[in-house]
Order: structure tokens, then sequence, then C-alpha cells
């Protein structure tokens, strides 16, 4: 069928009859010759004209030419094509300095050839009211006013048939007048696709929205290949042609990155200084960044040269009460709650939602992926609020909000309760662990009293995330602050008597809990008690005093029963019976176990969970039912096996019943992998239990023979934790030569080991995304691996560890 419209611009052809002759593809010869200049790249520099109102065909010379290397997103410029496919509106949202305009530009000059009829950018930084919107596209496109005629009705008729991508670049100053603006054209203009840059979404039908946030970190991806990274690099030696990413300055290239948030404004600006700095000394000034980040590109725009006018740009499109909200929420170090944003902010829950909302819309504040209801601030952000703050003089009454809250939530965990990590309705005082920095920090320097139960709880979070050094350093110092009368003084001396357990230090872990016990004695706190008397029991089990042990156990039973806690009964119980275990009681111990497992399996976090499976597991191994113990201490890493510390009890139990069933290399792997875990926290174990773990690890290496015991404990100690977990879930060992993968699913199954996501995969081995899940289903298919951590763990071993024993 003969064409009816013209190819270059989209008229209607006239008619020729039915005479000889190829059909006519073009309605003048002006159309044919720009149709020519189009093919051969002799483009105009102007766009033509024509009849005054219609943009002419243009080529990808009309885009703003690139002057460096256009580092990372190769996912986000996948996922705007994707989009603008599915939608014909697609917004890229994010805060000041994350690169959306470079992105935008980036895309649209890749995908110039897609839209025949051109692809135009319109930047409206420079609008500073919303009068002119409709003349800056309009003068963007070559579409002159006719007079009589609705300005925005022009630009409309010229697009109209046109395969057009339009680009507005920085729109979040005028977005109620962009938003209507662009409605009006993408109703008239059915074939027009438009891409917008701003810092909130123009929030109209049919809007796709993509994020944009930080380029790959080194804690993401491997160090040497994050988009971050890169940039610095190819940015710095831009200035310093022989600069080079070494050994010796990876580690801090990297960090400056990840205090930078991977924002590539922050990282360019950083990378500048390389020409009178070294990156150690650009590290070292970052906690000053808005004097250091203030000397971008003379020709860039204001906000591109300065850090500080990037945040500033975005600060003063917000309202008073926003700008309230920024700052006072700058007091909160870590991701916080709806709870902890509400209580320094003095707003009510809605009212707080409402605002996190507006602000996370805005590019202001972030929501925690795969968190319920938590949000951050980039540290940028957070460092220009804290500047608000104190410019507001509002300091100390927020930071004391701050530190009132967190002491009521610290208190009712301590005081109410025998865990501090039960999983209720309430906020937990674990998940404000980076919030309790700054409060202990600025309760030290007041010589505030409530210092001591901010620091216990800080402290026990730090304790039960396997970070120990700061504990000791921390709680000393609180108790220097305390009166002996003050009530919250007893919780820290339990949190610092637990921290001496865990370093092998009994005897000062006796002394604290002894005053502990004797303070809290004089108080009417059976609950408190009931935990200064656990912590004895744990101590004398450490001394070898059993007797002493099991009557602290038993008393903490008494306290805790009367008050009809289920859960904390069953902890009480719980503690009792391994206290009865360890003084060769074992059929009370069981009795005691299996009461309290069912209540601690329906009630307590997983953690709990593990804790109390692997104690079931001990009882059964000094029974001698190697089985039954196995099947427990493999449930207890199953119920956490993401958990730090205590993860490596149920590994230690699972490497005794490998020793105790003839699979030594197994016990040997496994226990290595804990004792590494164990040395990296400076933890000990008590002697009841280190004695069967020795005795189990003797056997192992007895059974192998020199040569294999050494090469299966060096791959053990190369095991990261959750590689050795992975380990314990039963990841098949396999003979390089018998191996059932193909060389490029080995590939992809070492490069899991190393930490690269599929889209990481899919870049360093040049395949598609779906072709790496493809992979990895097979790999699971093939070796019978349930998840990606046992594909990990059977990478290690392949690549570590010879099979044979």
């Amino acid at each position: 069928m003969a064409p009816t419209r013209c190819e270059t611009c989209g008229n209607e052809l006239p008619s020729r009859g039915d005479g000889p002759g190829r059909p006519a593809r073009f309605c003048s010869r002006a159309c044919r010759q720009r149709a020519y200049r189009l093919r051969t790249g002799d483009q105009p520099a102007e766009a033509e004209l024509g009849n005054g109102a219609e943009p002419q065909a243009t080529s990808a010379r009309r885009l703003p030419a690139s002057r460096d290397a256009f580092i990372g997103r190769v996912q986000e410029l996948t996922d705007i094509g994707v989009l603008l496919r599915r939608a014909r509106l697609v917004s890229l949202v994010g805060p000041g300095g994350a690169g959306k305009t470079r992105l935008a530009a980036e895309y649209a000059a890749r995908a110039a050839a897609t839209y025949p009829d051109g692809v135009w950018i319109v930047e409206l930084a420079p609008l500073t009211t919303d009068h002119l919107l409709a003349q800056t596209i309009a003068s963007a496109l070559g579409v002159r006013e006719q007079a009589g005629e609705d300005l925005v009705d022009t630009v409309v008729l010229a697009l109209q048939g046109k395969r057009v991508l339009l680009v507005i670049d920085n729109c979040e100053h005028l977005v109620d007048a962009s938003a209507s603006l662009a409605d009006a054209l993408l109703t008239g203009c059915p074939q027009l696709r438009v891409l917008v840059t701003s810092r909130e979404s123009l929030d109209l039908p049919g809007e796709a929205v993509l994020r944009v946030g930080h380029l790959s970190l080194p804690h993401e991806v491997v160090s040497s290949r994050s988009d971050a990274v890169q940039l610095f690099v190819e940015r710095a030696r831009l200035l310093r042609p022989d600069f080079e990413l070494t050994d010796v300055n990876r580690p801090v290239v990297a960090e400056i990155c990840m205090r930078l948030d991977g924002m590539p404004l922050a990282i360019e600006l950083a990378a500048r200084w390389v020409r009178v700095l070294s990156v150690e000394e650009i590290l070292a000034r970052l906690d000053d960044r808005f004097e250091l980040l203030s000397r971008g590109p003379r020709t860039a725009a204001a906000r591109h040269r300065d850090l500080r006018a990037t945040i500033e740009w975005s600060y003063e499109l917000l309202d008073d009460t926003e700008r309230e909200a920024l700052r006072r929420l700058s007091v909160l170090s870590g991701d916080f709650s709806l709870d902890s944003a509400g209580a320094v902010c003095g707003t009510s829950a809605q009212r707080t939602l409402r605002l996190l909302a507006d602000l996370d819309a805005k590019s202001l504040v972030v929501a925690v992926p795969g968190v319920m209801q938590r949000f951050r601030l980039l540290e940028s952000i957070r460092m220009f609020g804290r500047e608000k703050l104190a410019e507001a003089g509002e300091v100390d009454e927020i930071h004391d909000r701050l530190v009132g809250w967190l002491s009521s939530i610290s208190e009712s965990h301590y005081v109410d309760q025998m865990l501090t990590t039960v999983d209720d309705d309430g906020p937990r005082v674990d998940d404000e662990r980076d919030n309790l920095l700054p409060a202990v920090e600025w309760t030290t320097a007041r010589r505030d009293e409530r210092l001591a139960v901010l620091a216990a709880a800080l402290g026990g979070a730090w304790r039960r995330q396997g970070h120990t050094v700061q504990i000791r350093k921390l709680l000393e110092a609180a108790l220097t602050i305390t009166a002996a009368d003050n009530p919250h003084r007893i919780l820290a001396l339990l949190e610092l008597g637990w921290f001496n357990i865990a370093a092998g230090d009994f005897e000062r872990a006796h002394e604290l809990a002894a005053e502990a016990r004797r303070l809290e004695e004089q108080r009417d706190r059976p609950m408190v008690l009931g935990r200064s008397m656990t912590l004895l029991s744990l101590i004398y089990q450490a001394l070898d005093d059993m007797p002493s042990s099991t009557r602290c156990a038993e008393r903490c039973v008494e306290l805790v029963r009367p008050l009809g806690h289920p859960l904390d009964t069953a902890v009480a119980l719980h503690n009792l019976g391994y206290a009865a275990m360890a003084g060769g009681d074992l059929a009370r111990a069981a009795e005691l176990i299996e009461e309290s497992l069912p209540v601690y399996l329906e009630l307590a976090d997983p953690v709990k969970q593990m804790e109390t499976l692997h104690s079931a597991g001990a009882i059964a191994l000094e029974r001698g039912r190697i089985d039954q113990a196995g099947d427990y201490f493999l449930r207890s890493v199953e119920a956490c096996p993401e958990a730090h510390a205590p993860s490596t009890y149920p590994l230690e139990g699972l490497a005794i019943v490998a020793a105790l069933t003839g699979e030594p290399k197994r016990a040997l792997l496994l226990g290595t992998a804990a004792a590494a875990q164990l040395r990296k926290w400076r933890m000990r174990r008590e002697p009841f239990w280190r004695g069967h773990v020795d005795t189990a690890m003797a056997t192992a290496r007895a059974a192998l023979g020199a040569q294999a015991a050494r090469e299966a404990t060096e791959a053990g100690e190369r095991m990261t934790l959750e590689q050795a977990i992975a380990y314990s879930l039963r990841a098949p060992i396999v003979d390089e030569d018998d191996s059932p993968l193909s060389q490029r699913e080995c590939d992809v199954a070492m490069l899991t080991a190393e930490g690269l996501t599929n889209r990481e995969i899919a870049i360093r081995l040049s395949i598609s995304e779906r072709t790496v899940e493809t992979h990895l289903l097979h790999i699971r298919t093939k070796l019978d691996l349930r998840t990606r951590a046992q594909v990990a763990a059977w990478a290690v071993e392949q690549g570590r560890v010879s099979s044979r024993s």
C-alpha cells in the first residue's frame, strides 16, 4: 500500500492519481531535502521553522554535547526506555546533586534515533516565575507565537502527529505550572513523550516515576567496580592525569564516596581537590564539607558549583512547617521511625506521617527500602539541617526531646521485661541504636544522669551486633557520672557485666553483678532483679561454681513467674535449664527446656529462638542423642540465619555433631569458621561449651590427617559468617571434575560468592540479567540448593577447598 503521509513532517500527501512511477514519500522538495540532511548528518545549526508553527526534525546535535565521560547508571538508562514505552510521561525524581539532568541528557542522546521528529531539552532552572514557562518551551522547540492564538495551543498544534521526546529539566520550583503544561501537551499530542527531571513528581495521571538515588557504593559491590569510586577516579584524572587507584588509597576513596552518600555532584566536587590535597586530606575535611565542596566549574550554575547551594535550593522550596521538621530531624543520626520523628518534631503520629511523606516526595527524606515506616536523611542534608537548627537556636531543646524519648523507651524495655529485643507494637531499643549515640554524647557532655539508661541501651544494642570494643569505655564513663542512688545505675552495671563475660573477665563481671544485685534488692523491681540474678548465674557457670549458678537461676524463676508474663517466665526457665545441664542434672534440664521451648517459638524474636534451640541441642548432645542434637542445631541456624555473634554457637553445635558422625572435614570447616568470628568479636566461650568444641576439633583433625586438616582449617578461616551459615545448611560439595555445571554456570556461581548482584554479574559477563536469573535457576536445580546464599557457599567450597578428604 502506498504511503499517505509525508515521512518528514507527517502531513497528508497530495493525490497523484493512478499514474505510473514510484509512490510519493514527501509532500514537498523541502521535506525531501530535510530527510536527506538527516540521513547524511548535514543538519543546519538551528532547526528550520517551516510555516512558523512546526518544529522540524532534528538530530542529536541539538542536545548539549558531553564534555566528560558518563559513569554508571546502566540500569537507570534501561529503565527509562522501558518506562517510556509503557507511559508517555516519565519523571526522574531525586535529591539535588543526584545527576538527574545528566542522566536525562544521556538517555536523550542515546535515544535520538527512536524519535524521528526530534529530541528537545528545555531547561527551567533560570525561570523564577511560571509566566514565561510556555514561552520557554515554545522557544526551545522553535515554535513562533501566532497572533490571537494561545501559545500552548500553538505548541500543541506544532507537535500533533510528531514522534517527539521532550525533556523538561528542573521542574521542582515550578511544579504546578509544569504539571499543567505537560498535561496539556500530552493530551493534545498522542505521540509525544515527556521526560521530566525534578526533586518531586508532577503527580499527573499516567505518570511513571523513576527514583534517581546514589551511584553504586563500595559496600554494595566490589570496591574497584563501584560506580561512585569510578566517578571519583575519572574526574580526578581530568585534573591530575597521573592519579591512580591503588591498594593504599582505594579504601580512602571508598570512604569518601560513602560519606558523600554516593551523590555524583558531591563526589565530583570532592574530586576537584586532588590538585592540591591528598585523598586522606579530602576525607579529613568532609566534616566541613560545605566549605570544601564549593568550587565547581566556573561556568556551571550556582547550585552545581556549591553543595550548600544545591541543598539550599531545595530547602527554600519548602514551607515553614516542612523547614522546621527537616532541621529538627537532623538530630537523628541513623534511620528513624515515625515515633522518633514525632518525638523530635513535637507532632502527632498522623501529622508526622504527612510531613515525612511530603519531605520524601521532595527528595529530602528517604524511605528505607524493605523496612516498614523507617526513614533517613542523606548525610549532607543532615549536616545542612543541623546548621539550620543552630541558626534557629533549637539545638538543646531538640536534643533534650530526643534524650527524653529514648530514655523512656529504654527504661521501659529494661525495667518491664526480661528481653530487650521482643517484637511488639512499640518502638524497639535496638532499632534506635544509631540515634542513641548522639543522645549519649549529649548527656555525657552535660553530665546528665539519664546517660546511664541510654548507655545501657546503646551498649546492649552494640553487644547484640557483635561490636564490643566501644562498650567498656562507654559504660565506665556512664558509671562515673551516675550516682549510686540513681535507679538507672544498675542497668549500666548489668550491661557492663555482660560485656565482661563476653571478654572473658569473669572476676570483673562478678563485681559488677554483685553491686547491681545489692542496689536492686532495695527496690521493688522484680524484673530488673531477675535480670541481675540471670547475669550472676552465667558468671558462676563461667567460674565453674555450679551450685551458686543454679541458686541464682532458681531465684530468677521465683521473681518472674508470679508476674504472669509467659515469655519472661520462659526465659527464666530456660536459663535455669541451662544451669542444670551445665551442673550435670540432665533430666531436670530437659524438662525445663521442653517447657520453655514452645513459648519461645511462639513469642520470642528469632535470635532468642536460635539460642533456646541451641540449648535444646546441647542437652540432646549431653544425653547422647546425636541425631536429635543435630536437628535442633540445624533448626537453630534456620531460625535466624542473619544473626551475628549468637549464630556461632549452633554452628559449633553442628561441627560437634559432624565430628561425632564421621564428617571430620565438615566439622573443621564449621568449627574454624565459628572460632574466627569469636576472635573477631573478642568473645570467649564458657568452660562447659568450650570443652565440647575443643574435643570435637581434636577428633576431626585426627581423623583427617595433617595436610587435609590444614586445608580445611584454612578454608574455614576464610569463610565469612554468611558463607559458613549457608554451608551449615548443607550446600553440597562437588569435585570440579564431576561438576554438573557448565563453565558459564560456574562463572555465575563464583561471582555470586563475591557478593555481586544479578545486574552486576550480567555486566561482568556481558549477558542479560534475565540470562543470569536462568543460570541461577539451573544451578539451584542441578545442585539441589534452595537459596542464593547456598549457591555462594558451594562456590566458595569449589574454588578454595578440595572436596577430597
